[in-house]
């Protein structure tokens, strides 16, 4: 009987790809089976090589016992068996060529803990593992190691250098200011810090404030000193980045007093590109700013986020020239209102008409999130500007009461990939019109989710809608009411797939 590479007897009907036991099968015939001078059952050049060797250093032994020489044959069997049987990869590939391989991974999914790992594989990687040009971007809220002072002078010293730009602090709670005071001492270059649910106080965020002059992406959310997210403080921030801030967060956080923050914002901040407002559920503070002023100041706004938030806007008059000239946010990408409350801004969108004053210029919107915001009608959508919405969020809305639902979804249904319409448990007949719509083009079609969840949609609608829309992966059927039983569930891929096959004998 023949062997492979490994010398093991080979067995046609029980083959498997690769094994080191043999009572798991056999290996696939080796290439070398089909040489000329391959002789079956002979031993590799590998073997010839790591025998010839140990007969050498034998013969050393032999001739010397205990000389320098024996200590020289057992190196050269030692460099030849690492020749053979060593890792060329780690010891012979270029320098250049594993640092940009590790450039890629580090890009993809981050310098932490790749890096941590890699640099332990032989002395090459570990090398590359601790180039600096690697270590600018790095995310440490894993909560896989010790988030304390400690552990940041450790990074400090043997990680971090100047390169560093960017670093996710989120839920280091045991940070103090000397930890954040020489995080910024290593890295006075540093362009965006999340310092979410950490409770550093204000002498610390403001030393990094004033020491980090290139600083341009800020998350507080959720910050555990009041004295840092209050507004003296916070406007102090505003005005000391000024033209460098990009990204400001400060959800979750007592928007008491923020009208300043609003009014710091519009005054310096041209370049503002992400603000997030968002707060908690229970807190009933109102959030009054002039959206007019914003838009001024921020034309560059591509996401707003006022979840939860009980906006007051400005009061404006049908002959208020700021008003009617203002420019809008012509970069606005993304708006969410959405709401788990009753006394929200979107309560009453649409009689102050706060959703159309927000998006009347934005004509790249691709999310609008409008959960939970009772007054919302299908008119005030149909104001909005935007052609090519791709997600949009109508959960608990009036929408589906209207009969001008339909005319919405067709407007966009050549763009829509996540559509959420759950819990409108109003007027059938609208909504199953709606959905026939959305799914008269199998071939514009790009939607992905759709959430039906509450509704009263019927199975003649799921059907037109498996049928018209070839991309949908996920499917919520939960408590629909006019299915039969055993289909009100969630549908995803290879369920959704089922479905399709099997919908016609429901």
């Amino acid at each position: 009987m023949k062997r492979g590479i490994l010398g093991i007897p080979k067995d046609p009907k029980n083959q498997t790809l690769f094994s080191f036991d043999q009572r798991f099968g056999d290996d696939w015939p080796s290439s070398d089976s089909d040489d000329s001078d391959y002789k079956p059952g002979s031993p590799s050049d590998a073997d010839d090589i790591t025998l010839t060797c140990k007969a050498k250093c034998r013969e050393g032994k032999k001739a010397d016992n205990g000389s320098a020489d024996s200590a020289a044959h057992c190196a050269d069997v030692s460099s030849c068996h690492d020749a053979v049987h060593g890792d060329l990869w780690g010891k012979c590939i270029p320098h250049l060529v594993l640092l940009k391989i590790f450039y890629y991974v580090v890009a993809s999914s981050g310098a932490v803990p790749f890096l941590c790992r890699v640099r332990r594989v032989c002395r090459l990687w570990h090398q590359c593992a601790d180039d600096s040009t690697l270590w600018q971007s790095v995310d440490l809220s894993y909560g896989w190691i010790k988030a304390n002072d400690e552990t940041m002078q450790f990074l400090c010293q043997t990680r971090f250098s100047k390169k560093l730009t960017c670093i996710n602090l989120s839920n280091w709670k045991s940070l103090t200011v000397n930890g954040l005071k020489l995080l910024v001492d290593t890295c006075p270059q540093l362009k965006s810090v999340n310092l979410s649910y950490c409770k550093v106080n204000s002498p610390g965020v403001l030393y990094m404030i004033n020491k980090c002059s290139q600083l341009a992406e800020i998350d507080l959310t959720a910050y555990g000193s009041a004295a840092v997210v209050s507004p003296k403080t916070v406007v102090h921030i505003v005005n000391t980045c000024s033209g460098n801030l990009r990204s400001l967060n400060l959800s979750r956080n007592p928007p008491k007093g923020y009208n300043a923050v609003l009014k710091a914002l519009a005054t310096c901040c041209p370049n503002l590109e992400c603000l997030d407002l968002s707060r908690y559920p229970d807190s009933s503070i109102p959030l009054s700013f002039n959206i007019e002023q914003l838009q001024h100041g921020c034309p560059k706004l591509c996401i707003l986020r006022l979840v939860n938030a009980n906006i007051v806007p400005s009061h404006v008059s049908v002959h208020d020239r700021s008003a009617s000239e203002s420019p809008g946010f012509p970069e606005l990408k993304e708006l969410s209102l959405r709401t788990t409350t009753s006394t929200s801004v979107v309560s009453v969108a649409g009689y102050n008409g706060i959703l159309h004053r927000l998006v009347k210029k934005s004509e790249k919107l691709k999310l609008l999130d409008l959960h939970g915001c009772s007054q919302v009608t299908s008119v005030d959508l149909l104001r909005v500007p935007a052609t090519d919405l791709a997600e949009l969020y109508v959960s608990g809305c009036s929408v589906v009461k209207d009969e001008e639902m339909e005319i919405l979804l067709a407007k966009w249904q050549h763009s829509l990939v996540t559509l959420d319409v759950s819990w409108n448990v109003h007027t059938e007949t609208v909504l199953n019109m709606a959905m026939t719509r959305l799914a008269s083009s199998s071939v514009t079609s790009k939607l992905e989710v759709l959430d039906l969840r509450g509704s009263q949609i019927s199975l003649s609608t799921v059907q037109t809608l498996l049928k018209g829309c070839p991309l949908l992966h996920n499917l919520n059927l939960s408590s629909c009411r006019c299915l039969p039983r055993g289909m009100k569930r969630e549908y995803f891929n290879e369920s959704l797939d089922n479905l399709r096959k099997n919908i016609d004998s429901a």
